[in-house]
């Protein structure tokens, strides 16, 4: 999947490509938009950013783990050098463990404090009063985002990034799908 991003003024026009979108075969799963105004996203029926999409949370809790995981080897490594005697290895495995996850978990709060690095050079158009819109599209569905793109000059075409892996898509999928079933 490839992300496409698109900076426009009007919710409406963006509620407009959204349905034509889904009439062309991408579903509602595919498409975020972020906005200043996530009040008016509900009103336009439109599907807001999630959570996790506005923080680097998951980018710094991986950098976390991988630094977790150096120490806890480094941690073993020294404790193989010097010797463990009576102590046995039990108390040192555990005490790595708890130094992956420790560092896992402060990489992972560290991640809440920062904006989303794809989405941080957006801030200010969104600061301004525009809207972004994240579309997920695989190969095959390019030809229908572009035509759909083609049709509505107001969008602001702004790049493109990787997107979410498929069984991510697929689980979004379900979930709404859930969540339009149960009774309110």
């Amino acid at each position: 999947m490839i992300r496409h991003y698109y900076l426009s003024t009007s919710l409406w026009e963006l509620q407009l490509v959204e349905r034509q979108l889904e009439k062309q075969g991408l579903s509602p799963a595919q498409i975020h938009v972020h906005s200043r105004h996530p009040t008016l996203l509900r009103r336009f029926h439109l599907l807001p950013v999630s959570s996790l999409m506005l923080y680097d949370l998951l980018y710094y809790a991986w950098r976390g783990l991988q630094l977790g995981a150096g120490l806890a080897m480094a941690l073993l490594a020294l404790a193989f050098w010097w010797g463990v005697g009576e102590l046995g290895w039990v108390p040192i495995w555990m005490f790595a463990a708890l130094v992956l996850g420790f560092c896992t978990w402060e990489g992972g709060l560290i991640g809440l404090q920062h904006p989303h690095h794809r989405i941080d050079s957006f801030d200010k158009a969104i600061a301004q009063g525009m809207h972004l819109m994240m579309v997920d599209v695989a190969p095959g569905q390019r030809h229908s985002l572009d035509a759909v793109v083609a049709r509505h000059p107001g969008l602001m075409a702004q790049g493109t990034a990787e997107g979410v892996p498929q069984p991510m898509l697929t689980f979004q999928e379900r979930v709404m799908q859930w969540r339009s079933r149960k009774p309110r």
